[in-house]
């Protein structure tokens, strides 16, 4: 009889994870607490409109690269259609000023030097660099080969190490300075980071695919079970058995007992070592990158169904206040407005979606019972901000938002029990640039972790990629070889 596995969690690193697993020729069993499959990347209704909280594009979308085929392999592109957008984001500030990140680097490079034609040797360097990085792939192995594939833009992305406000302190006018530097940043990530990503959707590397998360989601669930695995869900793991310095199986939450050969772990990080394991395997190394990496942000997730058409607006409109704004207990200098126009399959006719993303406080939130009166008023009062700069920014839409929905850094940690509402693992930050995350824990076997804990920059890319080296450790466990279907 082959092994068995149990893998805890049903996002995408745990559904690839099962898919690659049964591709191997293990039992497996999905255990997930919550009752749908996608984790992090799903996507919900109200009143006719489908706020999506994931995505908004895909590396690995173009056919060819290495990345596409493990998408194609694991099923997740099952019938997917991918669009593209022209740009990056568009900047504007509460004087007028606005700026577009062309994805094309020629069209960047000319947009930034109208701009600020006193800047242009730092422009002309700018967009040099983009256009390299256009050539870039994720690599699915770290190997000896892809370390030297990578050599001749280690410089370049040296170069970009630090975040926007210092990789980019060079420019001299302040106004395009602010602007790219809001434009680029992302939770005070390297620069590289968002300069990778626009250098792949300009390269048509970085698609959306048209209906968002759920169908992903639902693509790789399906894959799964027709390979013969099965999901348990609405069930919540509380602890993993280990017997011999094995990983035997786990103990769920009403103290039933689902014995395995081996347990994959794809939930949060910190409750899987420190709760699950109850912290009898772990190390220096371990531990110091708990104490000293940094996290993605809780947030504020605001959607809002809008009864007009938005073909008109921006995909992305990021907005730089003159002073930066609280709200939800945190000031923010800069707002980023996603529209889903480019999906029509997620409005009713003739309307439209925005969401928007705000980092805020898990502290500032924990304070509030969790649908209490003061969360809710929290909750409303964050909506009305958020509502009423929508409408400074579109005053002939200031009065057609029909529906809104807010989900809090408590709603992410009740739905997937990550740690204090993270909706990513680790940020790319200067220190955690080139960093190489275990997916193993000392002293226990036939166990291995996938999903945004053990990869910087998390993402779906970074889920499957995980899953794959998570099922792969575990066929060397067993002593058998490891097939991905490529």
């Amino acid at each position: 009889m082959n092994p068995s596995l149990v893998i805890i969690g049903a996002g995408m690193a745990g559904l690839s994870a099962g898919i690659f697993a049964r591709m191997n020729g293990f039992q497996t069993e999905i255990v997930e607490m919550h009752g749908i499959p996608g984790g992090m990347c799903t996507a919900w209704k109200r009143k006719g409109y489908t706020f999506d909280l994931c995505i908004q594009c895909l590396s690995g979308s173009k056919p060819g690269t290495d990345l596409h085929r493990l998408y194609e392999a694991i099923g997740l592109l099952d019938n997917t259609t991918f669009v593209s957008s022209e740009y990056w984001k568009h900047v504007r500030d509460a004087e007028g000023n606005e700026l577009t990140l062309y994805n094309n680097p020629d069209r960047l490079e000319e947009e930034l030097i109208r701009f600020s034609p006193e800047d242009t040797p730092f422009i002309h360097r700018l967009c040099r660099d983009i256009r390299r990085l256009q050539s870039l792939e994720t690599p699915i192995e770290r190997s000896i080969l892809e370390t030297i594939r990578l050599l001749p833009l280690m410089k370049v992305m040296n170069r970009y190490k630090q975040p926007p406000d210092r990789s980019l302190a060079e420019i001299k006018n302040p106004v395009l300075r602010r602007l790219l530097v809001a434009g680029l940043d992302w939770d005070g990530q390297s620069a590289t980071f968002p300069m990778m990503g626009l250098a792949w959707q300009g390269s048509g590397n970085g698609g959306y695919p048209l209906g968002g998360s759920v169908p992903l989601a639902k693509s790789l669930e399906k894959r799964f079970l027709d390979l013969g695995g099965s999901i348990r869900y609405g069930t919540k793991v509380k602890k993993i058995i280990v017997e011999g310095g094995k990983a035997s199986g786990v103990i769920l939450s009403d103290d039933s007992v689902l014995h395995a050969d081996a347990v994959i772990s794809c939930a949060d990080g910190r409750t899987t070592i420190f709760e699950m394991l109850e912290g009898k395997f772990c190390n220096d190394h371990i531990m110091g990158n708990y104490r000293d990496l940094t996290p993605f942000p809780p947030l504020l997730f605001f959607s809002l169904g809008i009864n007009a058409d938005l073909s008109g607006l921006p995909d992305v409109l990021t907005y730089v206040p003159e002073d930066p704004v609280e709200i939800g207990g945190t000031e923010h200098p800069y707002f980023n407005f996603y529209n889903f126009a480019k999906d029509p399959g997620l409005y009713p006719a003739g309307k439209g979606v925005i969401t928007v993303w705000v980092p805020v406080s898990w502290e500032h939130w924990q304070q509030f019972p969790y649908q209490g009166e003061e969360y809710r008023h929290e909750k409303e009062k964050a909506a009305g901000q958020i509502i009423e700069l929508f409408g400074r920014l579109y005053p002939h839409l200031a009065d057609a938002v029909e529906v809104y929905d807010v989900a809090s850094p408590m709603t992410f940690s009740r739905y997937t029990g990550t740690w204090n509402g993270a909706y990513e693992g680790w940020r790319v930050t200067p220190d955690a640039f080139f960093i190489s995350l275990p997916n193993t824990l000392p002293g226990l076997s036939r166990f291995a972790m996938a999903g945004q804990w053990v990869v910087t920059g998390g993402g779906i890319s970074g889920a499957v990629i995980s899953a794959r080296k998570a099922v792969q450790q575990i066929c060397r466990d067993f002593n058998q070889p490891f097939q991905d279907g490529t």
